[in-house]
């Protein structure tokens, strides 16, 4: 008797653990659970390529490295070709829509694209007066468009992320590079990741005067559109601006509806920075000189969701 009124009373106290169980969370009891997830928003934008009129790649998905564990891919099911230069001064292609990935910390993000056996991407290419040129991608079958940038996906939570592509500092054309008497074009990655919760912008004006103050910063611009050798470049931290450094980003200088000249540059992470405009010039034995206006900068300091203005 006895015995039995143990099992009795062991059977209730594991009836009511299990009814208690009930009310909590699934990881909080034993016996098995499912991983916390989260949703992403992955879109991507660029900033402008001096002389090119379009930057056109194809991608084939989109693939996840979490700190632990195997990569995740995501292949689009039709490649999906995208104008780069389309996606300025704020506007991004979508690349993921509302993509389901376990929560938690990541290593790197890669872009997949469809990457022939002579190292140019098919359906890709650049566009400069008129004329299309196809672009190479080194080890891209291999590698793709790899940002070894790590970032956290919180549980439960929707992650807006952008990737600006930066092409200005990715594309170039080394002298005698050719196929077929043709330039070829080499595309490297200089990708940035940007939380968009954590990113805000930074605009303003430039001065005719401050532009006039040296001759290379008007040089062969013709009254309309971006100015060709003049840019604001955006350096992390505060730093004395040096063409050895390299800039965050180069937004264009264009002259504006309001017959100002006027720059602006969205998806900056929360921080500070250092701006100038520089203007550059090229000597007939091709060496390049940048100049840049103030020849200390200006200092400045973005903060999520709002607008920085610096003028010069």
């Amino acid at each position: 008797m006895r015995h039995f009124m143990h099992m009795t009373f062991q059977w209730r106290r594991l009836r009511m653990a299990a009814l208690a169980c009930l009310a909590l969370p699934l990881a909080a009891c034993g016996g098995g659970s499912s991983p916390s997830s989260a949703t992403m928003n992955l879109g991507i934008t660029d900033g402008p390529v001096d002389s090119a009129s379009a930057v056109v790649v194809s991608f084939t998905g989109v693939e996840l490295q979490p700190s632990s564990g195997k990569a995740i891919t995501f292949n689009f099911k039709t490649p999906q070709t995208i104008d780069l230069l389309k996606e300025q001064n704020g506007n991004q292609a979508s690349l993921l829509s509302g993509a389901s990935v376990p929560a938690g910390n990541y290593a790197w993000i890669r872009l997949l694209l469809n990457v022939q056996s002579n190292g140019t991407v098919a359906n890709s290419y650049i566009e400069i007066n008129g004329a299309q040129y196809p672009l190479i991608i080194p080890s891209g079958a291999q590698t793709g468009l790899k940002l070894v940038q790590g970032f956290t996906m919180t549980a439960n939570q929707v992650a807006d992320f952008t990737i600006d592509f930066m092409l200005q500092q990715s594309i170039t054309a080394p002298p005698g590079l050719t196929s077929g008497g043709t330039q070829d074009y080499i595309l490297k990655p200089a990708l940035r990741l940007i939380n968009d919760v954590q990113a805000g912008t930074i605009s303003g004006t430039v001065a005719l005067s401050t532009l006039q103050s040296n001759s290379a910063c008007l040089n062969g611009y013709s009254g309309s559109g971006p100015l060709p050798n003049a840019h604001v470049y955006v350096f992390s931290g505060t730093v004395t601006p040096s063409s050895t450094l390299t800039p965050v980003v180069e937004p264009q200088i264009t002259l504006s509806s309001s017959g100002s000249y006027a720059y602006d540059q969205p998806f900056l992470l929360a921080g500070s920075y250092t701006l100038a405009v520089a203007c550059t010039s090229t000597s007939s034995t091709g060496t390049t000189t940048v100049v840049f206006l103030p020849p200390a900068g200006e200092a400045a300091t973005v903060s999520a969701n709002q607008t920085t203005t610096v003028n010069f």
